[in-house]
């Protein structure tokens, strides 16, 4: 999520499979009394090894489990020479002896049957305004949630630690020198006009707010697990949802939140998930977008404009000196992680993938499968679609193809059907160059890492892999 170290460091492809494997449950002697359990918490992560000794002790004693979730979080913000007590207190109340915070977390994520106690909210809102108080903007008393809180970890950088960029300033493909042949970009065609963005640029500011041939859109990238996604972000009323870096993340994937309500959303699913919007039935719609390189974005649309690096860096007035040479990012996030309870190895963590979600069933295509086959015809949530890779670029596309089968046509940018006829591979759709038939429509698909992609779809189906359960 950001290329500054994370604060202390530290599956089962069904819940039931995880549950059995992470062991007995939780010892559950006896509850406390919220009142008195927060307080005991509250002496747990004190300075003074008397008082942490104490409660931990009392808490200890108690067997309360439904504390553990608060205890994880205690033992986050606890300095490591003063974590000892509150490793005593989980030991007991779990009969696990994890040092690790991640190990810690996963260790919570895959108990889906230990609720917190009452107050949880609360109690977490109250550590993560020791980072920022705006975050009681967002975790404010009440607020309604679909995921799990308990999941929520805090990722390195306050309420819009990272910087969004908010309608970039863009220059001709000709006049973007900085730019290398084989760099990726997010290519992006709205209503006529072709955008690109560079993710040497995108790396260091994950969120874009921008306008693309009068579609506002948001791109959210979450560098942690390599996913790129569009939204279209208009309202009903007509005006646009603009969005930032929460700094949480859930089963390491960025938590976004939009500037009006506060509310935090799903970056892979476009979905609010804490907050004020939490309840309403919103999905921010995916649009289509290809990761490339720069020659051949460039290549297939002449005319396309592409952030000006310049201009970014004089839009951010000084404040912050990011180094935009490619790759760099990547480096200053070298082994930065975050836990992930839900892990399945069919196919190496980061693996990258094209991911597909169809009619609410979704489903990940290794990409060096894709590059290998080129163009694959598949079934996906009661859809007939077709699948065209570039290996050149790395490039892939997803389209409903209605009754017919495709195979590859002369170089990346044709296939041909079972009848000979041969389709233009476009943007927002497949082009039939002989004018018989009808256009057929782009699937919105995105690249992730496979471990990223699994641990928010445990149920995800996989191109070539009959099943996607552990051995």
């Amino acid at each position: 999520m950001s290329g500054r170290p994370a604060a202390p460091p530290g599956a089962a492809v069904f819940a039931l499979v995880a549950l059995a494997a992470a062991g007995p449950a939780p010892t559950m002697a006896a509850e406390i009394a919220p009142a008195e359990a927060y307080a005991l918490l509250q002496e747990v992560i004190s300075p003074e090894r008397k008082e942490r000794k104490a409660a931990a002790a009392r808490l200890a004693e108690a067997g309360d489990a439904t504390l553990v979730p608060a205890l994880v979080d205690a033992y986050f913000f606890t300095p490591a020479p003063r974590r000892a007590e509150i490793r005593k207190a989980l030991a007991a109340l779990t009969g696990e002896r994890f040092e690790r915070y991640h190990d810690w977390v996963e260790y919570v994520g895959g108990r889906e049957d230990l609720t917190p106690k009452e107050g949880y909210l609360e109690w977490k809102l109250a550590l993560l305004q020791r980072i920022d108080v705006d975050y009681g903007r967002i975790l404010y008393p009440g607020a309604p949630a679909r995921i799990r809180l308990e999941e929520v970890v805090w990722g390195g950088v306050p309420v819009a630690g990272i910087p969004a960029l908010d309608d970039p300033p863009v220059i001709p493909a000709d006049e973007a020198r900085y730019l290398r042949p084989g760099e990726r970009v997010f290519g992006v065609l709205l209503g006529g006009e072709a955008r690109a963005y560079p993710l040497r640029i995108l790396d260091w500011h994950e969120m874009l707010n921008d306008t693309v041939g009068g579609e506002p859109v948001t791109l959210s990238y979450c560098t942690l697990c390599g996913s790129g996604i569009l939204f279209s972000t208009r309202t009903p009323s007509g005006e646009a949802r603009r969005f930032d870096t929460s700094g949480l993340l859930y089963r390491s994937n960025k938590l976004m939140v939009d500037r009006q309500s506060y509310t935090l959303w799903s970056n892979l699913t476009g979905i609010p998930v804490v907050g004020r919007l939490a309840r309403a039935e919103i999905e921010l719609p995916v649009l289509a977008m290809t990761l490339t390189t720069w020659e051949e974005w460039r290549r297939r649309h002449p005319e396309t404009r592409v952030l000006d690096l310049e201009g970014v860096e004089r839009s951010l007035g000084g404040k912050y000196r990011f180094d935009y040479r490619p790759g760099a990012a990547d480096r200053a996030r070298t082994g930065v992680s975050f836990p992930v309870w839900l892990k399945n190895d069919v196919l190496e963590r980061d693996a990258e993938v094209f991911a597909l979600r169809v009619s609410g069933r979704p489903k990940a295509y290794p990409l060096d499968a894709l590059a290998a086959a080129r163009v694959v015809n598949d079934e996906l949530g009661g859809e007939s679609l077709v699948l065209v890779a570039d290996p050149a670029s790395g490039a892939v596309r997803a389209y409903r193809r209605g009754d017919r089968v495709f195979r590859p046509g002369d170089g990346p940018l044709q296939i041909v059907d079972q009848d000979g006829g041969r389709w233009r591979v476009g943007e927002q759709r497949l082009e039939p160059l002989a004018g018989e038939g009808e256009p057929l429509a782009r699937l919105p698909g995105h690249v992730a890492l496979w471990f990223g992609w699994f641990g928010f779809h445990p149920q995800t189906e996989v191109f070539g892999i009959e099943s996607t359960a552990r051995p």
